[in-house]
């Protein structure tokens, strides 16, 4: 209990009334010595002008106590009504931070649905803005968590089962371990370990703790090695890969292997995406302060409610097909800690096109 008043002692709300009352109470007691001081000197010198007495008498007395009396009782109604006041306005001043700190207190327990109403725009105004912007942003973080490790439980369950399966029939015998079974299950165990490795280097990139190894190096050479090691998946489905990369371009300061796993992902999407026998372009476009990379393709192109999510991590529009889901997430990580910009446009005419834009100087951005 004792704790309490301790606590409610120190809350702004008696610190401000508390001061507000001792500012007041030490203002009347001042004025009402200074009223009884100068009203005794002005009524002794009227005595002495106009009656010639020098001298207070009984009724004098009697009256200058009577005055003095008022004056007290006047002073401390004054002082009892602005004790009144001031702890109207201090209430009013600290409920607002009275609803801000139970609804901290709600966040602090992991509700954060908490929002306060904003019933001013002055300091506390700002504050409770500030406030349900932050628990907004709680919520939508701790939403893309769960998000996240439900979609990264999903992406492992599934060969993790095809591995626990296919063992389980070759320890008891239902399926001989052939050579194409064994190698099947290396090329799921290759699969999990680049999603782990994904995983990890799409973590550090969101905390800007990935590490790159930049050396200057020509992007239109990068595009063309990688278009020639994809090549053979381009004449599989029959399909035309042209490229349109300037034979001088200016050298950049690049993670080459990043960028080849940008550049390769943006290919495989387009081969994934579109039929048998369509054609692909990869070009590369300078400009004073910039250069533009570019992939499209003449598929059927993405939906325009899906264009703003098309990078989220996990998003299974585009990679239906299959994949993990992570791999334009990942690219635009790549992209962004390399100072540059990646962004997706597709016309409702169908067709997609991925533009990488680099600075040739990293302070251009």
């Amino acid at each position: 209990m004792f704790k309490e008043r301790g606590l409610r002692l120190k809350s702004v709300q008696w610190k401000v009334a508390g001061s507000t009352f001792l500012l007041l109470a030490f203002t009347v007691c001042s004025l009402i010595v200074l009223t009884q001081q100068q009203m005794e000197s002005a009524f002794g010198d009227y005595l002495s002008l106009h009656l010639a007495v020098m001298e207070h008498g009984a009724a004098e007395t009697m009256f200058i106590h009577s005055v003095h009396q008022s004056l007290w009782w006047v002073g401390l109604f004054f002082i009892l009504l602005g004790f009144i006041i001031s702890s109207f306005i201090a209430s009013g001043i600290t409920r607002p931070l009275r609803r801000l700190t139970a609804a901290a207190e709600e966040v602090r327990h992991g509700h954060f649905d908490q929002r306060v109403t904003v019933t001013s725009e002055d300091e506390v105004g700002r504050l409770a803005t500030v406030f349900n912007q932050m628990a907004a942003e709680l919520a939508r973080s701790e939403k893309s968590q769960r998000d996240f490790f439900a979609s990264i439980t999903h992406e492992l369950r599934t060969p993790l089962a095809v591995l626990q399966g296919s063992l389980e029939n070759m320890t008891t015998g239902v399926t001989e371990p052939t050579p194409e079974r064994l190698f099947a299950l290396q090329e799921e165990v290759m699969r999990l370990n680049r999603l782990v490795t994904d995983l990890r280097d799409l973590s550090l990139a969101e905390v800007h703790e990935l590490r790159l190894h930049k050396e200057p190096c020509s992007l239109g050479q990068l595009a063309s090695q990688t278009a020639m090691l994809m090549q053979p998946l381009f004449d599989e489905k029959q399909q035309e890969l042209r490229r349109n990369i300037p034979a001088k371009l200016p050298l950049l300061p690049l993670d080459k292997d990043r960028m080849r796993q940008v550049i390769g992902n943006l290919l495989v999407n387009a081969s994934r995406h579109t039929q048998n026998g369509s054609h692909i372009e990869l070009a590369i476009k300078e400009t004073p302060n910039e250069l533009c990379l570019t992939v499209k393709d003449d598929g059927p192109g993405i939906p325009a409610e899906e264009l703003p999510h098309i990078f989220d991590k996990f998003y299974q529009s585009r990679n239906a097909a299959g994949g993990s889901g992570i791999g334009l997430a990942l690219a635009k990580q790549y992209v962004e800690i390399q100072h540059g910009k990646i962004s997706v446009s597709s016309p409702p005419t169908g067709g997609t096109c991925f533009c990488i834009r680099l600075p040739k100087s990293p302070k251009a951005i």
